[in-house]
């Protein structure tokens, strides 16, 4: 299969325990059912309207006893291949996937948006997945589900000759959804975007409501607006000045916070210098009390040292005897830690020089303390000032600029106030202008609920165009009488063909155009890359042809039209050279000629040992009853 969207039976089988299967083979383009009555035509349609997630299981017939559920395989567009099993009691369905051989999904049988139903499975190999079609009158809308498309897919033998639109199924309550599947196929769009009505008693009533909702917000909108101004119509006056005040009152706000700013700049740095120059004092003062205390060591270092050499002199003038120590001549003893007599003058001039070197550093000193004592007095005094100099920046901080600030900030607020209820006045007034429009158009509503006819979505002409083309090539290629001009009647909702009504035509030509309905709306979607499933199921379609007669007229409404055997092979002819990306599969009772079955899918029903007995095998359902009363 090519294209993105659709799928294809590739077989169709019914089984049951203890029985051969019953199968049918399908490919892509044309295939053909045919033969004789009572083979199992008819029951094979039914199976596939039950496996697509049909109502009813197909009606039993003596062959199908012994048989328990049936099945389809399908081949997607992507080439992926499933089968869908029900029992034929009925129930929910089953998904297999043969590319990956699972265990199976169970998919319910009615369709429902979230859940896994056989619907939205074929809904989505179709492309179809999500959409929304109109419902009523009232533009409500429904979930589309895939049962609403079976009727244009799968035409039975019953459906194909009903006079009635092939548009519709021929239940009056859908007919609306119908259109719309319809309107959605050929142009792609579906109605989820239509806004619902409402009935006319539900209208009127929601319509007094939001009106007397309306009148109990003017009220009290207007209450609100009076406490605000007397006089509305000056509000955008008012509020122009408001803006002017306000700009000017954050330009001046600015300036004071940007000078009260640069003031506490000053103040910090003028409190810096002053704990710097503190902080000096300090250290200055300490020194002083430390240096005071060295100049003190220094004099009692010099003072001892004169002690010593004073003490050395006299020392000298004494009387030389004896050592009374160990009785040696002066001179000539000796003792551990006493030096000689001759040192005593070198001890004089040792505490000389170790005073003139205190002497010195002491002077240093001197210095040292009286710069100290000129920093400190020049210290003070820079004290001083600057605590004079921050005293009089913090005044002008706290009695001037800050004052200043609040005060503007005060004045600020208060406009910024004044210009919010101005704001909210504004916006109270325009609301009280609209409250009272809606009340104006909740009067004219009134007076159109329940006016609005059932307006349908119009069909964009060039999709009933091509779809009318579509329609006309098959007919012509089948040689249909007065196959032009072929248009669609909106009103209608069907087809005229050489400006005759399709319904208005006999059975066999009501079948044959219903044909040529179903296979053009597939062609034409295709054609346009809209989603379609892809395929297309018609039982009978040339069920009521007969040659001719000698003088027969063709009838209205009853009985076969004078159409040649021509017709019916031309039928074939032309279906069986379809794409590969579409499926037709035709259950009849004319066989197609032997020339053109090697172009086409075809199973012949014969009911004898030539081709194929029938559906089911030939014996079925009746040999197992002789066996089991065996």
């Amino acid at each position: 299969m090519s294209g993105h969207h659709g799928f294809q039976f590739r077989e169709l089988r019914v089984e049951g325990p203890g029985v051969e299967p019953a199968t049918l083979p399908f490919g892509p383009g044309l295939n053909v059912l045919s033969g004789a009555s009572d083979t199992g035509k008819s029951y094979a349609v039914d199976c596939f309207n039950f496996v697509l997630g049909g109502k009813h299981p197909p009606r039993p017939v003596p062959e199908s006893q012994g048989y328990d559920r049936v099945s389809v395989t399908i081949e997607a567009a992507d080439g992926t291949r499933y089968r869908i099993e029900r029992p034929l009691a009925g129930g929910d369905l089953r998904l297999f996937d043969l590319s990956r051989g699972d265990e199976g999904l169970a998919l319910g049988a009615r369709h429902a948006d979230g859940e896994d139903t056989v619907s939205g499975f074929l809904l989505r190999l179709s492309g179809l997945s999500g959409r929304r079609v109109r419902k009523n009158a009232l533009n409500k809308t429904q979930s589309l589900s895939f049962r609403n498309l079976v009727h244009l897919l799968l035409v039975d033998e019953e459906a194909i000759i009903r006079k009635g639109s092939p548009l519709h199924s021929g239940e009056s309550t859908q007919k609306t959804a119908e259109a719309s599947v319809f309107r959605l196929l050929l142009t792609g769009h579906d109605d989820s975007g239509l806004v619902e009505s409402k009935k006319p008693v539900i209208a009127r009533a929601e319509l007094d409501a939001q009106d007397a909702l309306l009148e109990q917000l003017i009220g009290e909108f207007e209450a609100d607006l009076a406490r605000l101004t007397d006089r509305p119509e000056d509000l955008g006056e008012q509020l122009d000045r408001l803006d002017r005040a306000v700009a000017e009152g954050e330009e001046a706000l600015h300036s004071l916070r940007r000078d009260y700013v640069e003031q506490d700049e000053r103040r910090r740095e003028v409190w810096t210098r002053l704990s710097q120059a503190t902080g000096r004092q300090a250290e200055v003062e300490a020194l002083l009390e430390r240096f005071e205390v060295l100049d003190a060591q220094y004099r009692t270092d010099l003072d001892r040292l004169e002690a010593v050499a004073e003490a050395g002199g006299a020392f000298l003038l004494l009387e030389t005897d004896r050592c009374p120590l160990c009785g040696a001549a002066a001179g000539e003893h000796t003792h551990d830690g006493v030096p000689a007599d001759a040192d005593v003058v070198t001890l004089a001039a040792a505490c000389r020089k170790e005073a003139a070197k205190i002497e010195l550093l002491r002077g240093e000193l001197i210095a040292t303390v009286g710069d100290l004592q000129d920093e400190r007095r020049s210290l003070a005094e820079a004290v001083q000032e600057l605590r004079a100099e921050y005293a009089k920046a913090e005044a002008e901080l706290a009695e001037s600029l800050a004052p200043a600030v609040a005060q503007a900030q005060v004045s600020h607020r208060a406009l910024m106030e004044r210009r919010s209820d101005v704001k909210e006045a504004i916006s109270l007034h325009e609301r009280l202008v609209g409250l009272r429009q809606r009340r104006l158009s909740i009067e004219e509503a009134r007076g159109d609920v329940g006016a609005t006819a059932d307006v349908r979505p119009e069909m964009p002409p060039a999709a009933l165009s091509a779809f009318a083309g579509h329609v006309k090539t098959l007919l012509e290629a089948w040689r249909f009488p007065d196959a032009d001009p072929v248009w669609f009647d909106e009103r209608e909702q069907d087809l005229v063909i050489g400006n005759r009504r399709r319904g208005s035509q006999g059975k066999g030509l009501r079948a044959l155009s219903h044909s040529a309905f179903t296979l053009g709306l597939m062609n034409t979607c295709l054609a346009a890359g809209h989603p379609h499933p892809g395929f297309v199921i018609l039982d009978s379609p040339l069920l009521n042809f007969r040659p001719p007669k000698a003088g027969e007229v063709e009838e209205s409404d009853t009985g076969a039209e004078p159409l040649g055997e021509e017709v019916k092979q031309l039928f074939y002819a032309s279906l069986a050279t379809l794409p590969a990306d579409r499926q037709v599969i035709i259950i009849e009772n004319v066989d197609p000629a032997a020339e053109l079955r090697a172009h086409m899918t075809s199973e012949i029903f014969t009911k004898t040992s030539v081709d194929r007995y029938g559906f089911f095998p030939r014996g079925a359902g009746g040999l197992r009853e002789s066996l089991l009363k065996r």
